[in-house]
């Protein structure tokens, strides 16, 4: 694997790690706390979470909406933190082996994404990394703000 995308996969291990954590430290009834109205669950914002992996590796590889669609059907994880925990967890190593296959020609390679956005392959990884980032603080400020718990995870070295 390119020595950029191991440094990419070792912040994105860590951060995968530290999303199970906070997973674990919620209940299933947690699932359906909404903190603001027309915004996603606690559980919609671990399901986005659990397919963005693969989701994103799909869009920087240039597939259509509907096959994108097509995915987020099929990949819905159940409504139940085992099963979010394990989609997260395939997704996430689908999108590492996914990059460990490519050459770096392909790496830097353009995709045009389904509405337009054009980055390399590259770019679409970092585009995932701060993408999951982002959601991750998100669901850490729901717990300490909205459940009202310190998780007490550690979010970065």
């Amino acid at each position: 694997m390119n020595i950029y995308c191991q440094g990419i996969f070792k912040q994105m291990d860590m951060a995968v790690d530290s999303v199970i954590k906070l997973i674990n430290t919620l209940s299933d009834d947690d699932l359906s706390v909404r903190p603001t109205a027309e915004k996603m669950s606690i559980g919609e914002l671990l399901a986005h979470m659990s397919v963005l992996c693969k989701a994103d590796f799909l869009i920087g590889k240039g597939v259509t909406e509907e096959e994108i669609d097509r995915f987020y059907e099929e990949a819905e994880p159940a409504p139940h933190l085992s099963a979010i925990a394990e989609g997260l967890l395939h997704h996430y190593a689908f999108l590492k082996e996914g990059i460990a296959e490519l050459e770096e020609s392909e790496l830097l390679q353009q995709t045009t994404a389904f509405w337009g956005g054009t980055h390399s392959r590259y770019e679409w990884l970092l585009d995932t990394q701060a993408h999951f980032y982002h959601h991750r603080g998100q669901l850490h400020a729901m717990l300490v703000h909205v459940l009202k718990r310190e998780p007490n995870v550690q979010l970065f070295e």
